[in-house]
């Protein structure tokens, strides 16, 4: 348990402190809009609830809440939900010429794996074996 509350913790992290880095061409992934994730357009944005970064950081505050089940399946969804964001926006930087990835979504895709290893680790829920 101790070692699934630290990757969790270690994972959300990732994500969350990620969120406030450099994404692409030294754009903070709060300030980069999240359709950003299926078009090469690449819009800015000042709201924190449009951008990739307040995606960011509610997969990392789900995460989290996913600690209190004992199943882990939260977790891994969100660290699925985020390694998927960061997989849809690496391709649209790979397409476009003008952009390059930088160590916030490096953080956050860290983030995604930490949380997905972290929902594994959940064990099962009130099985008693009994023998007679």
């Amino acid at each position: 348990m101790t070692s699934r509350i630290l990757l969790t913790a270690l994972g959300a992290a990732g994500l969350i402190v990620g969120a406030f880095m450099n994404w692409t061409r030294s754009t903070q992934g709060t300030h980069v809009s999240w359709h950003a994730l299926f078009d090469s357009g690449f819009g800015g944005t000042t709201d924190l609830v449009q951008s990739i970064g307040g995606a960011s950081i509610l997969v990392g505050l789900v995460a989290v809440l996913g600690l209190a089940d004992v199943t882990g399946w939260l977790t891994r969804l969100a660290g699925a939900i985020g390694l998927v964001g960061a997989v849809l926006f690496i391709i649209q930087v790979q397409r476009s010429t003008d952009h390059s990835l930088q160590v916030g979504l490096w953080l956050a895709l860290a983030g995604s794996v930490l949380c997905i290893a972290a929902g594994l680790g959940g064990g099962s829920r009130g099985t008693v074996i009994v023998e007679d």
